[in-house]
């Protein structure tokens, strides 16, 4: 029985092994076990040369550095327009061309005074304290609301206020001072004095004068107390029974002095500001400042982080050293008459522009 079993048994796996060869040669469209034939393997590897032509030449035009690049100036430009229109305040993106770094600037409120109550409360907890008013002191007909009124107090009564409790009152890099004034008559008195470095008076012949002290080195690599310079507006910029809004502004490029919004005065000046010796003192001076003064608002310059491009990517010389934003996020129309342009140009001699619009709208 086993020679029987054994005999027949080689015989049936060859036909099993037959018919599924035939199986599968009829899956192949009868070609056998042959294979691809020449004509195939040369088509199969033109198409592997030409996808992978492509994709080395795709993979060649990456460059991540040339996108960071963009991406770094253009998120820096609009997170710098975002905080102008957050805060209400300019901003502004400062490009150093020899350093390939942008650095965002914005104002930031750090006090506010409007004078409502005899309390003489301020922003962020700073209130004021009278000194020298034999009783009331506040006038209910005040630019908005009540206002402070010096002419209801001897010569050297005075509100001052501490701001020494708080870092962020420090003016080194920039700030924005302003405050209006109602006089009652033409005199020459000191209205306010930010921690003696500040000052502004009023003049008989309705002009204003506003001092600002600035800061050197003593060649030693010390910071010492150095010039007070001086801008003077022309006469008539304050009128008795007349509200005006006055306004100093520093940016450690030019200081500028403006009477309802439209400057009277302005010169070119970059060097930092002298540090406080004092708070903020309305009044107080030699001579009374016969009037009212209200709504006393201290902006100062906050710094953000400062951005460096890669080694491969540097500004084009010639290009914008700032681009500023308005309270709303456009463009200062001040400063900038249309869009802005900046251009970055990598070691390869191929460019990027990235656009700002009018509207602060980045194209990038």
């Amino acid at each position: 029985m086993r020679n029987d079993l054994s005999s027949h048994a080689p015989d049936a796996d060859l036909s099993g092994r037959n018919h599924v060869l035939r199986e599968f040669r009829e899956l192949r469209g009868g070609r056998g076990a042959a294979g691809f034939s020449l004509l195939e393997l040369l088509l199969v590897m033109a198409l592997l040369g030409i996808v992978m032509g492509v994709g080395l030449g795709s993979f060649a035009s990456f460059d991540p550095g040339r996108g960071a690049a963009r991406g770094l100036v253009a998120n820096a430009l609009r997170q710098t327009r975002n905080t102008a229109v957050e805060r209400g305040a300019p901003a502004r993106i400062l490009i150093d061309h020899s350093r390939a770094t942008v650095r965002s600037e914005a104002f930031a409120v750090a006090g506010t005074w409007r004078f409502e109550d005899q309390a003489l409360a301020g922003a962020r907890g700073v209130n004021g304290v009278a000194d020298g008013f034999p009783g009331a002191f506040l006038a209910e007909d005040g630019y908005v609301g009540r206002a402070l009124d010096l002419d209801l107090g001897p010569r050297g009564a005075k509100v001052q206020i501490d701001l020494s409790s708080d870092p962020i009152f420090d003016l080194a890099s920039g700030f924005r001072l302003s405050a209006v004034l109602r006089p009652a008559a033409f005199v020459d008195a000191d209205v306010i004095d930010l921690g003696k470095v500040v000052r502004v008076k009023a003049r008989s012949d309705g002009s204003v004068t506003f001092e600002l002290t600035t800061q050197r080195d003593d060649g030693l690599g010390r910071a010492v107390k150095g010039e007070t310079i001086t801008l003077q507006s022309g006469g008539g910029v304050l009128e008795p029974g007349h509200w005006t809004q006055l306004e100093l502004r520093y940016d450690r490029r030019r200081v500028v002095a403006l009477a309802d919004g439209v400057p009277v005065a302005e010169r070119a000046e970059s060097r930092p500001i002298w540090r406080l010796e004092g708070g903020l003192v309305l009044g107080g001076g030699r001579r009374r400042f016969a009037g009212c003064v209200d709504d006393v608002v201290l902006s100062v310059i906050t710094v953000g982080d400062e951005v460096v491009l890669p080694k491969s990517a540097e500004f084009v010389a010639n290009g914008p050293t700032e681009v500023r934003f308005d309270e709303s996020g456009a463009l200062d129309p001040v400063f900038h008459a249309g869009p802005v342009g900046i251009e970055l140009i990598f070691d390869d001699g191929r460019s990027e522009l990235i656009t700002v619009r009018a509207l602060g709208t980045v194209d990038a």
